[in-house]
């Protein structure tokens, strides 16, 4: 029972707190700005012979060449690290109008999210304090590294089911509208404000997951057929997967979907639903 009070406790003064909601906020917008960077790497790429990959860690990348850059950087590691300690306070105490193996569902979610920010903010650091240098790293030098590894192509293929899964459960949560609840009651309650919202949820999470799905069919391939060089990007993907003018077309549709959730991320930061926090 004072464990079960601590956590009620906790879970209360974390909803409570304008200070981890502010440090939320500018980890939502944040991961917003990161989101409208891979859409415009990813559309670049097609007009241009640039070297960059359209991913998290190459659109980073994109700021590391100066000062300014380097500081946009490092307000963005401590945004991400901010969203690691929001996640470590849901995985801990969060969920708590679910039970039992539903709550452990979504408190294990939490910490995907809590690692996957984590990551971020490690990597928007090493860029802030070393410049572009650390950006070199491919997707598919990583996916070749992996399968040198003992059953490295069941991990590689494991991680591609992962994230095609993850991908139609954010395309599903977004058709439904499911993240209509992360939105304050005067969001939900205007139309001027809530329609396009919505809009640009559905089509960002709609973006999101398709791009999630076809990364995740293009690592299942390569652990398939023991290529690495077919996984990578966003455009590698759909350019591996669809070809040609066809793929082109698909990286411009996706990647503008992908900036929509970027502009979502944002308008979610500025309508926060503290009560919303950890749940």
């Amino acid at each position: 029972m004072p464990a079960e009070s601590t956590a009620e406790n906790a879970d209360r003064a974390a909803r409570e707190s304008r200070s981890l909601a502010w440090a939320v906020r500018g980890g939502l917008v944040g991961y917003g700005v990161l989101h409208l960077l891979v859409g415009w790497v990813a559309v670049r790429l097609i007009v241009t012979s640039s070297s960059s990959t359209a991913t998290a860690k190459g659109a980073l990348s994109q700021l590391a060449g100066d000062a300014s850059g380097r500081t946009t950087l490092a307000v963005m590691a401590a945004g991400f690290a901010a969203l690691v300690v929001w996640q470590a306070l849901v995985a801990a105490v969060g969920y708590r109008d679910r039970d039992g193996r539903a709550r452990d569902v979504m408190r294990a979610s939490a910490v995907c999210r809590g690692v996957i920010w984590g990551y971020l903010a490690f990597t928007a650091a090493s860029m802030a304090i070393l410049g572009g240098s650390t950006g070199s790293g491919s997707p598919g030098s990583t996916t070749a590294s992996v399968m040198t590894w003992p059953g490295g192509a069941w991990i590689v293929a494991l991680v591609g089911a992962v994230v095609g899964g993850t991908g139609i459960g954010l395309g599903v949560f977004g058709w439904r509208d499911g993240f209509l609840d992360q939105l304050d009651s005067h969001a939900r309650a205007h139309d001027k404000r809530r329609v396009p919202i919505v809009v640009l949820g559905r089509v960002g999470y709609l973006a999101k997951g398709v791009a999630l799905v076809v990364l995740g069919v293009l690592l299942v391939w390569a652990a398939w057929t023991h290529d690495p060089h077919k996984s990578g990007g966003l455009d590698t993907a759909l350019r591996e997967v669809l070809g040609g003018a066809l793929g082109k077309v698909a990286i411009i549709v996706v990647a503008t979907g992908v900036g929509c959730f970027g502009l979502f991320l944002v308008a979610r930061a500025w309508h926060l639903n503290r009560e919303a926090l950890t749940s």
